[in-house]
Parts: structure tokens; sequence; C-alpha cells
């Protein structure tokens, strides 16, 4: 982690990246829970302003999905999904950088970062927990194999047949409003029946942008709102809408390209 930090600290050299920002662009690799915090302290001391707050925030989302890489993408979508989970993961890393490129650009730089400005005292979170993991494999392959033999998948086919968009990539989308996990092992089980890359990809990411309302409601607004007060509804709605965005960008160009 030392070794991480020090290239970080040249990076943020190159960058020129103000502490607060480096501060709280180094703690989201680790946990963006404790980079919020620390930008909500800075912020309550008037050391940084609302507007640098939102372009920190999303400075800091790659790192936040680059810390879901070695939880979530490598150890459990890319080995059950092969080249569509390697595709998709490159797609979220994607948006994250577009959205951290925009942030960059809108804070505050520094030409007099100083490494002592870093706080060391960093708490690596583990992975997450390999028997959830394979509770949910369980359970989730059993679900699908039972929706089969009762003919909900045909029902669904027969339903949705109105609409421009494969019906199994409909029910991967709907899934993972619910869970993210299990809408990526119902994509598994639906490529071994058959599925193309191209409708488990749009599925999979259709799926992020129906699931913004929930994420929103749940997660990241009560989290900002009890940091920020008011200013947190301005950071996650400008994060959001600019996820929205760009998910939308990339579904139009997989149906056309792909």
């Amino acid at each position: 982690m030392l070794k991480i930090l020090d290239r970080l600290n040249s990076i943020a050299k190159l960058m020129k990246l103000n502490p607060i920002a480096f501060t709280s662009f180094t703690l989201s690799f680790v946990s963006i829970i404790a980079s919020y915090t620390f930008l909500s302290q800075a912020w309550k001391n008037r050391s940084v302003k609302d507007r640098e707050i939102i372009g920190i925030s999303l400075l800091n989302s790659f790192p936040s999905t680059f810390n879901h890489l070695y939880t979530f993408y490598i150890p459990f979508v890319i080995p059950l999904l092969g080249y569509v989970g390697f595709i998709y993961t490159l797609i979220r890393i994607g948006v994250a950088l577009i959205k951290t490129i925009v942030g960059y650009f809108l804070i505050e730089k520094s030409s007099k970062f100083k490494s002592k400005d870093i706080d060391s005292k960093l708490n690596i979170e583990l992975a997450e927990n390999v028997g959830k993991i394979l509770i949910i494999l369980f359970l989730s392959y059993f679900a699908i194999e039972l929706m089969y033999e009762v003919g909900l998948f045909e029902f669904i086919v027969e339903e949705t047949k109105f609409l421009p968009i494969h019906p199994s990539a409909l029910t991967i989308s709907l899934v993972a409003i619910f869970n993210m996990r299990s809408a990526v092992v119902i994509t598994a089980g639906f490529i071994e029946k058959g599925l193309n890359y191209k409708w488990a990809l749009v599925g999979l990411i259709l799926g992020n942008v129906i699931s913004f309302s929930v994420r929103f409601a749940r997660h990241s607004l009560p989290l900002h709102l009890s940091l920020f007060g008011r200013l947190g509804f301005k950071i996650v709605l400008v994060n959001s809408l600019m996820t929205l965005a760009l998910d939308f960008l990339v579904l139009v160009i997989i149906v056309i390209t792909l």
C-alpha cells in the first residue's frame, strides 16, 4: 500500500492536485465512505468550496470503481461471463474514467503539494465474503432453472415481443434492480442457453440505467445528505445524471454497431 501511495504522490504532483482533492482521491481507492467523510470535514471547515466538492466527487469516480475491481469484477463478473464480463468491466471503468477527467477540470490546481498532507493511516477493506458469493450463485442458478421449468421466460418472450429489445436482456435489467450479482449469474445462464453477447451487454448496462432511482434513494442520497446537507443532493444528482448519460451513449453504440 505504501508503494502505491508513493506512486500516487508522484502522480498528484504531476497533475497538480491540491491536498484535499488528492487525499479524497486516494481514500477512494480504499473506502468511498472514508473519502466522503474526510471531504465533508474539509467542507464544514470551509477549506473547500461547493463547486469543488462536486468536482472532487467526480474525480473520485475512477478510484471508487477501481475499488470494486478486485472485489466484484475480477473474482465474480469476469469468471462467470468471460468475454462479456471483460467488456462490461471495461465499460464500467471507462465511464468512471470519463467522469474523473471531467472532475479534474472542475477542481482547483496546486503546485505546492506535500506528501505530509496525505493521511497515512488507511485501513484496507478485505475482499467480500466468499461464502456469500457462493450462496448467491447457488440460489440464482436454482432460480433460473426453476423459471425455465415453469415457462416464465417463454411468457416474457411472448409478452414483450413489441419491445425493440431482446426479452432476456430485459429480464437481466429487471433483476439488476434488486441485485447486481444475481443479474450477472442470470446473464451467465442466458449466455449458456444461446443469448448473444450484444444482448447480454445491453441487459447489464440497461440494468444500471433503470436501477438508477433505486440506488439513488437507498444508498447515495442518504449518505450524501448526512454528510453535506442540501449540497449532497446536488453531488448525487450531478454524478448520477452523468452516469446515466454515458450509459445511454454506450447502449446506443452497442445496439448500432454490434
